[in-house]
């Protein structure tokens, strides 16, 4: 009985879980910094870390709760009366949700 070698299993693993990155992991920090820019204002903070990308906002009132920053893709986060901190470590629907509503809540104000 032949068996398959590792190449090949490697090899069909990266060609069928290619879809996979849709929903965020794998990013290098210079990566996530560069997909968030896109999408945040003057505002925020932005800050390269080894984990990922420190999100800072200084801002009363946020349109979010503490277990928000205590999901998948988020580390280290803190909310607090005056604004959030948190790394964003890779960037996935959840994380690009939180920004999108953050920018929003600001826009309106």
């Amino acid at each position: 009985m032949s068996g398959r070698g590792l190449d090949d299993l490697i090899e069909q693993n990266e060609t069928e879980l290619g879809f996979l990155s849709a929903y965020g992991g794998g990013e290098t920090p210079e990566e996530l910094l560069e997909s968030i820019s896109k999408s945040v204002s003057d505002v925020v903070k932005l800050t390269i870390k080894k984990e990922g990308v420190l999100f800072e906002l200084s801002k009363a009132n946020l349109p979010i709760v503490p277990s928000d920053l205590e999901r998948r893709g988020f580390l280290k986060g803190k909310l607090t009366t005056k604004g959030v901190k948190v790394i964003i470590t890779d960037l996935g629907p959840e994380q690009k949700r939180f920004v999108e509503r953050l920018m929003e809540f600001i826009q309106l104000e």
